[in-house]
């Protein structure tokens, strides 16, 4: 500490670049200081990045909540958003020229995820961090070690010990960092017994599903919020490890619909159930909404790229020759979207696939009656999803939810049936069934499915050529400024706005570190080209087991783990993106 003290005072109204010079490590009474990374510019972005390390004996958090995994997870997410708290309490911000002079976390979002921003051993615990060392002068050109040595000798300190020493936790506390465990524990039981049970998708009596805004997922502050329900005849009882039961509706496999009038609740419900796939905070309302964690939600998005796709058991040949098992777009209808929405995810292993009526291609979900009058079936490429869902189903064990407003006919193909009225959810199931007969099967049903796509050679290339500087850069990977679900990565921009799982904005930024990696993980191997999934299931495997910080990102602490799921979705979503076709020739 002394010695970071002199080197601050050395550095006293000099050019504010000189802050390069702190990098390096520095012992605190209690814990240890690490400045990884430092920006030479006041407002640079993203900041400089710092740690704090703790020996786990001192912070002396029970060490039961560590012996899983699931309670690491819990108490890296609880201490990152303490820290952050703490910053709030002690810390005054942007003190300095362009912000600067300012402690940060990443931006964290109602979910518990595994992330980089803090790392749990055997023998300590680190938290990663971004700080801007404050700027002052004409233009922030100068260091201002007054401020700086304010923040580093009384505010950090006040804010570490507040945030790790677990002696020094009030009552609140402690029962706030055993409910975060509680959550993520209890998570994994009830995945537990949805797998042994067949149920794709959990709900707890009581839940309080719906958010402040459709920008703000927060619970709703409105204290009318009606707590969700469980129909008698879908209700489960979970047994829980200390004796408790645990009660809500359990969603089985097969087809299933929600239904109800306009403002009753079901999208409320859907974006709950697409929430699911992630363990929540204590209070946020969903801590006991679980869905299966391969559910991937299914969209039409005008404009995508597509490369490769055998939509043919959807679509048929285009009027202009285009063939479709080998299907490729730089501007994709919606139908054709959200045709290859659906191969890709079944390709790289989702079984519950997630549909809301409002953001969905109409002619590529139903067909009426009416139409088929007036249009010659030879004229219509399209095999509307309605004519599949039972084949999906039945052959490929793809399970899946729709929220319906005004296309009846998918109740026709359900195995459970919800009816969302007045915020209330009821089992509507018998009573369909009784007034339109056993469920349809499919017409002309689809056999097998699409091989699955290999990568080539040379793919996910991070190098960006600015052609109007004449400069090139190595490595480009960063979400785009102020569009924080659209990723840079090389020469690609990587629009992810459709990709409805995505919980924050750090998961963006790990996509496109995965990517790197997998780019390494392809050339390195001398082996035939092998699929999407294999190689992001081998991926996934070396970060079980290292980490994220297999990654190597530039700016480490800054990443939030994504799904597979959405890594594939990113993959697809790649204009530049070149597939092996079955013959071993390049598309």
């Amino acid at each position: 500490m002394n010695r970071l003290n002199q080197l601050i005072s050395a550095l006293a109204d000099r050019p504010y670049h000189q802050v390069q010079a702190l990098q390096g490590a520095y012992d605190y009474p209690g814990f240890k200081l690490g400045l990884i990374r430092m920006q030479r510019s006041p407002g640079a972005h993203p900041a400089s990045i710092a740690s704090v390390t703790v020996r786990r004996r001192d912070s002396a958090i029970p060490a039961n909540y560590l012996q899983a995994g699931d309670g690491k997870l819990a108490v890296a997410d609880f201490l990152i958003r303490r820290f952050r708290q703490h910053i709030d309490r002690f810390a005054l911000q942007n003190r300095g020229k362009e912000g600067s002079g300012s402690f940060d976390t990443i931006e964290l979002s109602q979910k518990m995820l595994a992330r980089d921003s803090v790392l749990i051993d055997q023998a300590a615990i680190e938290l990663r961090f971004m700080i801007s060392l404050p700027a002052k002068g004409p233009g922030g050109g100068v260091f201002d070690a007054e401020q700086a040595r304010i923040m580093f000798d009384r505010e950090l300190p006040a804010i570490v010990d507040a945030t790790f020493f677990y002696a020094r936790y009030d009552q609140p506390a402690r029962i706030l960092l055993d409910r975060f465990v509680d959550v993520a524990t209890m998570r994994t039981v009830i995945s537990r017994f949805m797998r042994k049970h067949r149920l794709v998708a959990f709900i707890a009596d009581g839940a309080r599903l719906p958010r402040r805004s459709g920008i703000d997922d927060r619970p709703a502050a409105d204290e009318t919020v009606i707590a969700f329900q469980v129909p008698d005849a879908l209700r489960v009882e979970i047994p829980l490890p200390d004796g408790r039961q645990l009660s809500g509706m359990g969603i089985r496999e097969g087809v299933t619909c929600i239904t109800g009038g306009g403002y009753h609740g079901k999208s409320t419900l859907m974006q709950a159930l697409l929430a699911g796939v992630y363990a929540h905070v204590p209070d946020d309302g969903r801590e006991w909404v679980v869905t299966r964690e391969d559910a991937f939600f299914i969209r039409a998005e005008d404009g995508r790229s597509i490369k490769d796709v055998d939509i043919s058991p959807f679509i048929g040949d285009l009027p202009n020759g285009l063939k479709t098992d080998h299907f490729s777009s730089d501007n994709a209808s919606g139908s054709t979207s959200q045709a290859a929405a659906i191969v890709e995810a079944v390709e790289t292993g989702s079984r519950l696939l997630l549909f809301d009526e409002d953001t969905c291609a109409t002619n590529f979900l139903v067909r009426d009656a009416l139409i088929e009058q007036v249009l010659d079936p030879s004229l219509e490429p399209i095999r509307p999803l309605y004519a599949t869902v039972r084949t999906l189903w039945k052959k490929q064990r793809v399970s899946m939810i729709f929220v319906i407003g005004g296309l009846g006919h998918f109740l026709l193909k359900a195995d459970t049936c919800l009816l969302m009225a007045h915020y209330r959810c009821h089992d509507i199931t018998a009573n369909v069934r009784a007034r339109l007969g056993a469920i349809v099967d499919d017409d002309a049903p689809v056999e097998g499915g699409p091989p699955a796509r290999r990568l080539a050679a040379g793919n996910f290339d991070p190098a960006y050529e600015n052609k109007r500087l004449k400069k090139t850069l190595a490595k480009r990977i960063k979400p785009l400024r102020h569009a924080p679900r659209q990723l840079e990565y090389g020469m690609d921009l990587v629009n992810l706005e459709a990709v409805a799982q995505i919980a924050e904005a750090p998961q963006v930024l790990a996509l496109g570190y995965c990517l790197l990696a997998l780019r390494h993980k392809i050339t390195q191997s001398a082996g035939r080209p092998e699929t999407i999934r294999f190689w992001i299931d081998r991926l996934y495997d070396d970060i079980a087991e290292h980490g994220l910080s297999v990654l190597a990102p530039d700016y480490p602490g800054t990443l939030s783990m994504p799904r597979k799921h959405e890594l594939a979705a990113a993959i697809n979503r790649i204009r530049s993106l070149r597939i092996v076709d079955p013959c071993d020739g390049m598309i």
